[in-house]
């Protein structure tokens, strides 16, 4: 009875890394046959949720130039001001860089875009609402008035053309407004699973 536990638990981890090892081996591919794209349709929502997809923009010979990220300032009723940054793996330390930090970059330089994507800023507009409103709660209880998305952003040189040594800033971000949100009172459209 161990025995076929065990040939049965060698079989699900086998099936398991080549399942996957036959994904990332079909993504890596420029050029797809159908057989690869059907697989790609099929598993392609799977492949994103647990952080395989790797894009062609990353590599050569045209690698993604733009270094972003998205800060929101957050204008509460009495006139005060804070500011509330979506995580940067730069700023993020051990195993919460290693799992999440990529993930937060790929979200701000590839789909928190100026005039696009509409619907993921309110959604992430709807979600600073509720961090800082928690915040607030046992805090100093300010209510928030407005949020003011704003972009910063560089392009990174050839480095043939302008080398940046290790650990020295590439440059300096330029600084675009992007979009604005006003929530609703008391959460009026927001929906709750909390029961």
């Amino acid at each position: 009875m161990v025995r076929t536990y065990e040939r049965a638990k060698l079989f699900a981890i086998s099936v398991f890394i080549a399942f996957h090892l036959m994904l990332i081996l079909t993504a890596s591919f420029p050029d797809r046959s159908e057989l690869g794209r059907l697989i790609l349709r099929t598993f392609g929502d799977y492949f994103d949720f647990v952080g395989l997809e790797q894009p062609w923009s990353m590599f050569a010979p045209n690698p993604m130039s733009l270094n972003s990220y998205v800060e929101a300032e957050i204008h509460f009723t009495d006139g005060s001001k804070e500011k509330w940054s979506l995580p940067r793996p730069t700023q993020m330390n051990g195993a919460d860089k290693v799992i999440g930090g990529d993930r937060y970059r790929k979200f701000t330089q590839e789909y928190l875009m100026p005039e696009k994507n509409e619907e993921i800023w309110f959604d992430v507009a709807r979600y600073v609402t509720r961090h800082v409103n928690k915040i607030e709660a046992t805090g100093r209880k300010r209510e928030i008035e407005k949020l003011q998305f704003f972009r910063y952003y560089n392009y990174v040189e050839d480095p043939r053309k302008f080398f940046v040594r290790h650990g020295e800033k590439a440059g300096e971000y330029k600084k675009e407004s992007v979009f604005y949100f006003y929530p609703a009172k008391k959460g009026k459209y927001e929906v709750s699973n909390n029961n």
